[in-house]
């Protein structure tokens, strides 16, 4: 009868329920490169129930005895740790023992039972990587970087788990990962160049045909597949518009006619050209993986992805000897030794699939990028007291409702480009969102890394300059004065019968036409000044009116005129002045008219053809004297408006 006990076994398992309480019989499981390995494993117990509690999610330690070269049992273990993510109690039996199955995981499984968005900012991978390892409470994990990862402006999580969001990541910047396992732990790697493999235990093993040493290769076969020979990418920066931004990789693969197949990728998801080229030349190294690859069998128990090998041995193809890297390894292992069948086989083979260790392994892109549905709403934000937050390209920043780390200030985002109605080079139209204002924002292809406000609008705090559905005929154009009450304003009123254009300027007002202005009324039309009025014209200017005009001024009134100035009338005109008239001329006055008559006190001087008379006594010339009343004021006028010649010209002299 078999003790139950799990020392010098093939299988063993810790756990923390103690010693002995689990026993290892099978073990089935995959390990991958850039993977989750998984290992479905068969327990037996005297315990006939154990609480899930006290098992699953808990840490767990597979052993795998290794062996010396003659396949005598060594005493050491090759290790497999991990958490159990599922554990499930059998109805069978074995020996008065009761049957369990489990299955066994990373803890970097944890990250695929996570969901999340979240916007990262100004970090690299490695930066990114580590802040969501620490907030799941993991810190068995290392770096092992050479390559240059540029700092991230804006990378967007969204509705991905932590696992989707880090792994599309790693395939995007050529980064490959394993894992390190160890007695009560395990260390998942993160590592982007050939010099960050290990060296497995087993680290140089022979090809045997057929063999079923525990320290050899029984089954070998290298393939080659023909791959893309070509990758181009092209991208667009909006601060290089005329910059195409392509780059072209050619593959290293020596096969004939490779290069002629080409992959175009658009968009290349860079903005500096040197990145690009990066990335492309990842691209290339990703199908260089897949095309030389080695696949076989063997009973080397320490073969574990990311670890190398060195083949020392084949007898059929001595080209095939060579350093190999493990890119997957399929483990089966049993051991029924608990049964009274003492000399039952315990056994343990694997498969394996395998490429050149010259070569850096790189990741195939197989996640998929989370591509945004449709657009979405934000709020624009920016720092505290400020009303406007814009750069020198008029972006601004957003906050979307699903960020919940977000603190609705200048950190909430990346700078944003916002469409406009119209834009050229120093022309166009902007209007720049103000903070506090719900926008609409779509993305580039879908990316949710390349936001762009497409509109505006209200909501039930940001409502609109009219109240509707009152003002329903009514298309306004309001402003809000920064920092201040007050607004500047466009309105159209489309209401039948009503319609009118309303324009308020809060301040000032300038209208500049660089050509001719042409403004038509066809009623009336009326200014009110508050304060001056200003009118320069450089050239000339002419008034026409059809009926009257009327001025009323207050004060003084003031003409400089420095040419002539010349007055028509079809009428007559009519001066009166509460105050003195005084004429001051450089040169001569000339009065042409019928009759002139001068007033001054109860004297009158009446000027007409032939005569001069002044009135009540005088008389000058040859005509008879008047008897002409004094005309009141201004109907004086009247009176002296008849023909006659201009006095200064005519009026004879006296004689001496």
């Amino acid at each position: 009868m078999a003790l139950f006990t799990q020392q010098d076994r093939l299988l063993a398992i810790d756990t923390p329920l103690g010693s002995d309480v689990l026993l290892l019989t099978r073990l089935k499981g995959q390990e991958n490169i850039s993977s989750l390995y998984a290992f479905d494993v068969e327990l037996y117990s005297a315990s006939t129930q154990i609480e899930a509690d006290k098992i699953v999610g808990e840490n767990v330690t597979l052993k795998i005895m290794q062996t010396d070269t003659l396949g005598l049992r060594s005493g050491g273990y090759r290790h497999i740790n991990g958490y159990v993510r599922r554990f499930r109690g059998e109805g069978e039996q074995l020996q008065g023992l009761r049957r369990y199955t489990a299955e066994v995981v990373p803890w970097l499984w944890f990250l695929t039972q996570t969901s999340d968005s979240k916007i990262f900012q100004n970090k690299t991978i490695k930066q990114i990587a580590t802040e969501i390892f620490a907030e799941n409470g993991f810190n068995d994990f290392e770096f092992r970087l050479i390559g240059q990862h540029p700092i991230r402006e804006y990378c967007v999580q969204y509705q991905e788990s932590d696992f989707t969001f880090l792994s599309r990541l790693f395939e995007e910047e050529g980064i490959f990962y394993y894992f390190h396992h160890e007695d009560g732990k395990h260390t998942l790697i993160i590592a982007d160049h050939n010099g960050a493999y290990e060296t497995c235990q087993e680290g140089s093993v022979s090809y045997q045909a057929g063999s079923l040493s525990a320290h050899s290769i029984h089954a070998w076969s290298h393939q080659y597949e023909f791959r893309t020979g070509r990758y181009a990418k092209r991208d667009y920066d909006f601060k290089k518009p005329s910059d195409r931004l392509q780059t072209g990789v050619a593959a290293d693969m020596p096969l004939n006619g490779v290069k002629r197949f080409e992959h175009f990728i658009y968009p290349g998801r860079y903005e500096d050209k040197s990145f690009g080229d990066q990335l492309t030349r990842l691209r290339i190294e990703q199908d260089e993986a897949s095309h030389d690859q080695v696949k076989g069998e063997s009973g080397c128990r320490s073969f574990t992805p990311g670890h190398s090998f060195t083949l020392n041995r084949h007898d059929d193809a001595p080209d095939e000897m060579d350093d190999y890297l493990l890119l997957g390894v399929d483990h089966q292992a049993s051991d029924y030794s608990y049964t009274s069948q003492d000399d039952v086989e315990r056994e343990y083979k694997n498969t394996f699939r395998a490429m050149p260790a010259s070569r850096v392994y790189r990741p195939a892109m197989i996640t998929g990028w989370p591509k945004m549905q449709g657009p979405q709403n934000a709020m624009v934000v920016g720092p505290a007291g400020e009303e406007i937050y814009t750069d020198n390209y008029g972006r601004v920043k957003i906050q979307f409702p699903w960020d919940r780390y977000g603190q609705y200030n200048e950190n909430s985002s990346c700078w944003v480009r916002m469409s406009n109605n119209w834009a050229g080079k120093n022309w166009g139209g902007i209007f720049i969102p103000r903070i506090g204002q719900e926008v609409i924002v779509d993305f580039y292809d879908g990316n949710p890394d390349r936001p762009i406000i497409t509109g505006r609008v209200y909501n039930a705090e940001q409502m609109p300059p009219n109240s509707l559905p009152a003002n329903k005929t009514r298309m306004t154009l309001r402003s809000d004065t920064h920092k201040g009450e007050g607004f500047n304003e466009l309105t159209f009123e489309d209401e039948a019968g009503e319609e009118f254009i309303y324009i308020h300027a809060q301040k000032n007002m300038e209208l500049q036409v660089q050509n001719s202005r042409h403004k038509r009324v066809e009623f009336d039309d009326t200014a009110t000044i508050g304060n001056n009025s200003y009118l320069a014209v450089a050239h000339d200017r002419i008034e026409k009116i059809d009926q009257n005009q009327d001025t009323t001024i207050t004060g003084n009134l003031t003409e400089k005129i420095d040419g002539n100035q010349g007055i028509t009338l079809g009428g007559d005109q009519h001066t009166k002045a509460g105050g003195d008239i005084t004429y001051k001329t450089g040169g001569e006055i000339v009065l042409d008219a019928r009759k002139i008559t001068l007033v001054s006190g109860g004297t009158a001087l009446v000027v007409s053809a032939g005569s001069v008379n002044v009135v009540p006594s005088l008389n000058v010339g040859s005509a008879s004297p008047g008897t002409a009343a004094i005309p009141a004021i201004p109907e004086v006028l009247d009176t002296a408006s008849g023909t006659g010649s201009p006095f200064v010209s005519h009026c004879p002299k006296s004689a001496a």
